[in-house]
């Protein structure tokens, strides 16, 4: 046999067929018409030649009965990509023109029959009932809705399918330019076949390695065995509890001690759910400990590996955590799985510098497994002890604000409505205020104190308001009203006002005396509060209701964004050598990055509509404001794009905006060649120095 197959396989290669001739030119070629579906051609079936074909409905494999035509060589010129596009487009057009019509018709019905949920929300600490809020009387309140189920966001078309994003997500405001949405067709069509690009990306990672199993299965003396020595996992567990703000929300830290010291009087005893939370900690930790490299250090070229020494030490622990996860069957719930998997998710977010749906699936899981265990329902229903009762609470507390930011993230529906928790707020303690042996909670601490639980309480209340602004955002049953909008504007803002004075931000000047993780929970505080601010309001972007100045929507769309951009230009200046929050930049993760490319897409888009207007309103001091702003902004972006997609995306798309500004109006729908041209990273044209001169 082997005679006859080596001199075939030495003779396949360019121009030969399968049997070793010469392949005729394309223009002489005859092949066969495939009549067969691809599935009975693959199996060497019999094909009826329907569709679906009866071998394949027999198998159950309709959907996936497909025909293979090759077009009529030299009779007629296939359509192009672009002319399918814009047939595509015209039929999206027509239907969305449709739907319009049939909601409108129904937008009565909806509002009489769906419940107003928004009366009976007005959040104020520490109360346990909900008050209705009034709108801003000052504000006119068009009866137009903001957003309707016919605003269908945008859906992008892979080589490995589908992606949507909901219409409030960065992406999908900067595909409602028609500049941008244009000069990244090339970009798309590169990706889905593959061509050769001029940049020189850093490879993405693949998603959480829980989905896809590990390669090989430990058993828990193994697990144990992989365990650094004590003096290490000491230095981990401590750099942990004095590092992640998060760690109060989902540990006591003085029960983990106690248990920390368990496992070594007695490993055999430990659980290997708590081995995976351990492995988490010290991954995490070692996460962190990355960014704690010495400026001086860390461009010294004395001890290269250490970085490389860090990042094999996370990926160590990683694999350890799936396979602890694994051998204590996750799926079935019990203790320490939930707190394990949540500082995973963890581990997988630092580990990524763009959204990852692997993320936001592991989430899935997770919400899924604290309602299977009871987490969404309010400890006072069930005869549990005072502490395992508060720290369900912490742990559902974070499990919601974990899906609020992955989701907006994705720009998808969160998973949890706040229809279906009744799950109380945590207190303000210490660990120490309270153990196992508590049989009555003691009294929460006043909020002038800062203690590691007042960060989250705060956030915890941000998060309860933004949620609900999201699920309108992402709602498409029925369309809501200007006064709906302003009910929630004043929910936020109400909610914005009652943070401790400790908290709130005024100025880095106004923080000499406070620590850098203090810092960054101010900051993050504001950022979420005008991430919010445009989830509301960027319907009115483009829609301004009043003739005579900007709406008050379009002007708290803007505001947020240019105050969005502002916090991404101060934590820039600050995270670097030497400067104050530079140890902390590990905190500047996707999930706030999000926030900054949803500001950039929103002034991108304005500046846009304000070109192509030329509205006689628009403040000339305004416009120029923005172009300083995103001239700023287009450096950071630029300068993260080796390492980010999203960031790339972004700086490409400023790179558009930007050198579109000396355009007239007249040659707006102009050959857009030239911004190709600029896109390409050799050609980049410094734009801080073009505003400058």
């Amino acid at each position: 046999m082997s005679d006859y197959s080596q001199p075939r396989f030495l003779e396949w290669g360019p121009g030969k067929t399968a049997r070793g001739r010469a392949r005729l030119p394309e223009s002489r070629r005859r092949d066969r018409p495939q009549l067969s579906c691809s599935l009975c051609r693959q199996r060497k079936l019999r094909c009826d030649r329907q569709q679906p074909c009866g071998s394949c409905s027999h198998r159950g494999l309709g959907p996936s009965c497909t025909y293979v035509s090759r077009p009529p060589g030299g009779v007629q010129r296939q359509p192009t990509v672009q002319e399918r596009i814009q047939q595509l487009e015209s039929l999206v057009v027509e239907l969305m023109q449709k739907t319009s019509a049939d909601n409108s018709g129904c937008q009565e019905r909806w509002n009489s029959d769906t419940p107003g949920t928004l009366e009976s929300f007005s959040l104020h600490p520490n109360t346990d009932h909900a008050t209705p809020v009034s709108s801003d009387a000052n504000i006119d309140m068009p009866e137009t809705p903001s957003l309707s189920a016919s605003d269908g966001g945008s859906l992008h078309f892979t080589g490995s399918g589908t992606n949507y994003v909901n219409n409030a997500h960065w992406a999908a405001i900067l595909d409602k330019i028609a500049d941008l949405r244009d000069h990244f067709e090339q970009e798309e069509m590169q990706a889905r076949y593959h061509l050769p690009d001029d940049e020189t990306f850093i490879p993405q990672r693949t998603g959480p390695q829980l989905l896809y199993g590990c390669a090989k299965l430990a058993s828990k003396e193994e697990l144990l065995a992989a365990l650094p020595a004590r003096t290490v996992v000491d230095r981990l567990v401590s750099r942990y509890f004095n590092s992640f703000d998060m760690s109060p929300a989902v540990l006591n830290s003085a029960q983990f001690l106690k248990e920390y010291e368990e496992l070594w009087n007695d490993p055999s005893k430990v659980p290997v759910i708590w081995l995976g939370l351990l492995y988490t900690i010290m991954c995490l930790a070692t996460q962190f400990q990355k960014f704690r490299l010495d400026p001086t250090f860390e461009s010294s070229t004395m001890d290269p590996s250490a970085e490389r020494d860090l990042q094999r030490m996370v990926e160590t622990f990683r694999e350890k955590i799936v396979q602890c996860l694994i051998h204590g069957d996750y799926a079935k719930g019990g203790p320490y799985v939930l707190e394990t998997l949540m500082l995973y998710i963890a581990v997988e977010l630092f580990l990524r510098s763009d959204a990852e749906i692997g993320i936001w699936i592991l989430l899935g899981t997770i919400v899924q497994l604290a309602m299977h265990m009871g987490y969404h329902r309010d400890p006072k229903h069930f005869k549990i002890s005072p502490f395992a009762a508060e720290m369900r609470k912490r742990v559902w507390t974070t499990v919601v604000e974990l899906d609020l930011g992955i989701s907006t993230q994705m720009g998808l529906p969160r998973l949890i409505k706040h229809w279906q928790t009744d799950t109380g707020e945590p207190l303000n303690l210490y660990d120490n205020d309270f153990n196992q042996a508590t049989t009555k909670m003691p009294c929460a601490r006043l909020e002038t104190e800062i203690t590691p639980m007042l960060y989250r309480l705060v956030k915890a209340r941000m998060v309860t308001v933004i949620g609900i602004i999201w699920d309108f955002s992402t709602d498409t049953s029925r369309p809501y009203t200007y006064a709906e909008i302003m009910k929630m504007n004043s929910m936020l803002h109400d909610t914005h006002r009652s943070i401790p004075l400790c908290l709130q931000w005024r100025s880095m000047a106004h923080c000499i005396m406070d620590s850098p993780q203090i810092i960054m929970q101010k900051v993050f505080l504001e950022i979420m509060f005008h991430r919010a601010r445009i989830m509301l309001h960027q319907g009115y972007l483009h829609n301004s209701q009043i003739k005579s100045r900007p709406s008050h929507s379009q002007q708290e769309c803007i505001d947020a964004a240019l105050k969005l951009l502002e916090h991404q230009h101060v934590l820039q200046e600050e995270t670097q050598p030497f400067c104050r929050l530079y140890q902390e930049r590990w905190r500047v993760s996707s999930l706030v990055n999000h926030d900054f490319l949803l500001a950039t897409s929103v002034l991108c888009s304005y500046l846009q509509q304000a070109r192509s207007s030329q509205d006689e309103a628009d403040d000339p001091s305004l416009v120029e404001t923005i172009w300083t702003c995103l001239e700023k902004t287009y450096d950071i972006w630029h300068c993260s794009s080796s390492s980010s997609n999203e960031a790339r995306k972004a700086a490409k798309a400023l790179s558009v905006v930007l050198g579109t500004r000396n355009t007239s109006c007249s040659k707006h729908s102009e050959d857009l060649s030239s911004l190709e041209q600029l896109s390409r990273p050799n050609e980049h044209t410094d734009y801080s120095q073009e505003g400058e001169s």
